[in-house]
């Protein structure tokens, strides 16, 4: 039952529908890990574009899931953008994706200030509790934020305005 069936490597095939039922993938990623497990370059191919058929794969479903999903945990712009960028998607999709979902984020009135200071009470505690002029403190939540991927003029404002 290893064999081809409609054209495709039936273990290949199977492989990928494992893994996208558990989460979703983007292509190259995908594609690297069907390479892992032993896949020829041509059967690789046939397996994706038959996902992609399916509507199993998209390369722009999965990246505006990502960048919720992080965002959700507590991830900044540039620490998103870095993780899809290292998973091999184009720039081009990335790009759209990511002005599709700030657009929806503005409709829905999230902002990145608010989405720091949030992380910021969430890892320190309510604002009230902290000394804005102590410089080391100051530091130590600058870098927390700056870990996270969040930008400087975001971590700036979150910080003024705690």
């Amino acid at each position: 039952m290893n064999g081809p069936v409609d054209g495709l490597d039936r273990k290949l095939y199977d492989q990928a529908l494992r893994w996208l039922t558990r989460r979703s993938y983007g292509e190259q990623e995908l594609a690297w890990r069907l390479a892992g497990v032993g896949g020829e370059p041509g059967a690789i191919a046939a397996v994706l574009i038959r996902c992609r058929e399916l509507g199993y794969l998209d390369d722009r479903a999965f990246v505006l899931s990502r960048i919720r999903v992080r965002q959700n945990q507590g991830w900044g712009r540039l620490r998103i953008r870095a993780e899809l960028r290292s998973l091999g998607l184009d720039e081009a999709i990335l790009t759209e994706a990511w002005a599709v979902f700030e657009q929806d984020a503005d409709e829905e009135g999230s902002d990145p200030v608010a989405r720091a200071r949030r992380v910021l009470e969430k890892r320190f505690g309510a604002a009230a509790g902290w000394n804005r002029s102590d410089l080391r403190e100051r530091g130590r939540r600058y870098a927390f934020l700056a870990r996270r991927g969040f930008e400087a003029e975001v971590i700036d404002a979150a910080l003024v305005e705690l």
